[in-house]
């Protein structure tokens, strides 16, 4: 069976904060605190979908 597309990027929100904070904790430039915000609830909720999925497929 193939894979959706959005599943393929399962990985892209962990990526893109690595990414945010690396940019943010080097000031290469100027990224907003409400920005940095956003992406990391972003990522945490990106997170806990993910589990979620694991979880109900391992049952």
């Amino acid at each position: 069976m193939s894979r959706k597309p959005i599943d393929r990027l399962h990985g892209l929100p962990f990526l893109l904060i690595g990414l945010i904070v690396l940019v943010k904790s080097l000031d290469l430039f100027f990224i907003p605190n409400w920005v940095l915000g956003v992406i990391l609830v972003w990522g945490a909720i990106a997170f806990v979908v993910e589990w979620m999925r694991n979880r109900k497929n391992s049952n």
